[in-house]
Order: C-alpha cells, then structure tokens, then sequence
C-alpha cells in the first residue's frame, strides 16, 4: 500500500480507487495554479466544484441569509440527482480499469 492511499479506508479494504480518491490532492493543486495535475488527481472533483459552489452559495443564501424566496430555484430536480449518480458511478467504474485510456482517471 502506498503512502498516498494510506488513509482512504476504501481502498485500504478493496485495492480500488474510490471516487474521492484523490480529491484533497486534486484541491490543493487548485489552489497552488495547477489545474492539470488536479485534473489528473480526481477529474470529477475539478469539474464538480462549479456546481459545489454554486450549491454552497444558494445554500448560504437561502438558511443562513434567510431569502427564502429562493428556495424553489436552489432544490435541484430528480434528473439532476440521478444525472449526479449515475456519472459518479460510472466514474468510480473506469477509473478501477486498468487499461489505457482509462487508468489515467486513476490517481498517479
């Protein structure tokens, strides 16, 4: 086991790369100015957190600055969550094939 797995207990118990796997990594190459190498580390990750921040801001907006109004456009409908879904677990699928072109979803 390497040193960068270490404390993901998924991949401790199984040997795959859980979609997560990488994330921490993948954030701090973000905020040093290295959207590559994010990329490389967990590319779901990187492409989510648009979407993260918006959820995060209207999250904000709606229970802590108490604009309800907003309520209806904050709740994402069901083809969203199920769209979410499926993509991160199709994700979580390719990244544990190791063959080109898909362990290069695989953290290095």
């Amino acid at each position: 086991m390497s040193a960068n797995n270490a404390l993901c207990t998924f991949h401790s118990a199984t040997g795959l790369e859980c979609p997560g796997c990488g994330g921490q990594r993948a954030l701090y190459l973000l905020l040093h100015g290295n959207a590559l190498q994010a990329l490389r580390h967990n590319a779901f990750f990187v492409l989510a957190l648009p979407f993260l921040a918006y959820f995060y801001y209207m999250a904000v907006r709606v229970y802590i600055l108490n604009q309800r109004y907003l309520f209806s456009s904050f709740v994402f409908s069901s083809v969203f969550g199920y769209g979410l879904l499926i993509s991160l677990i199709l994700f979580f699928l390719l990244r544990n094939i190791p063959a080109w072109p898909f362990f290069y979803l695989a953290p290095p």
